[in-house]
Parts: structure tokens; C-alpha cells; sequence
């Protein structure tokens, strides 16, 4: 996942900038850090919660990625907007 999205951030696909949380196994194989315009965050715990935090403390407008009803209505409190996983997945794959 991680090379499709830093490849959709290199040709524009997707705006900038782009922060990819990880947590639990996801995070294997995946060094944290910034390349190719994507900064890779590894969750120390719970990822919903550094999603929330990350999302809700940033001073730039942010659009977050989730199916997850309660983070969505959790950050989109904090004025963050919300879309869904195919709204990735269509930039991922055109």
C-alpha cells in the first residue's frame, strides 16, 4: 500500500501533503519517515487515536481516509472531512 500511495503522490494523484498511518502488522517492512511525498507515521498504539490527533492538530486542511463511522464523526467534530477508502482507491488505481 505504502509504495502505491508514495507513486500516487509522485505523479500528482493525490494532494499534498500525504501522512500514512500504520499500526500493528501494517507497520512491518515500512520504515516511518518521509519519501517520495508521503510521510509514514507508525501508530505507537491504537491507530484511530494518532489518526485523530494528527488529523484534528494539523494547522492545514485535512482530508481523512476512513470507513470507520466513529473516527469519522470524531474528527469531522474537529472540522476534519471525511471520505471514504474508494476515494482512495480510485486515485490509487487510475
Amino acid at each position: 500500500m505504502a509504495t502505491r500511495v508514495r507513486r500516487a503522490a509522485a505523479e500528482g494523484t493525490l494532494p499534498r501533503p500525504v501522512v500514512l498511518v500504520l499500526e500493528g502488522q501494517a507497520k512491518k517492512g515500512v520504515e516511518e519517515g518521509c519519501a517520495k511525498g508521503v510521510e509514514v507515521v507508525h501508530a505507537p498504539g491504537h491507530g484511530d487515536d494518532t489518526l485523530a490527533a494528527l488529523a484534528t492538530e494539523s494547522s492545514e486542511p485535512v482530508v481523512l481516509v476512513s470507513a470507520d463511522r466513529q473516527l469519522a464523526e470524531r474528527v469531522r467534530r474537529g472540522g476534519v472531512d471525511v471520505v471514504s477508502p474508494i476515494w482512495l482507491l480510485d486515485r490509487l488505481c487510475s
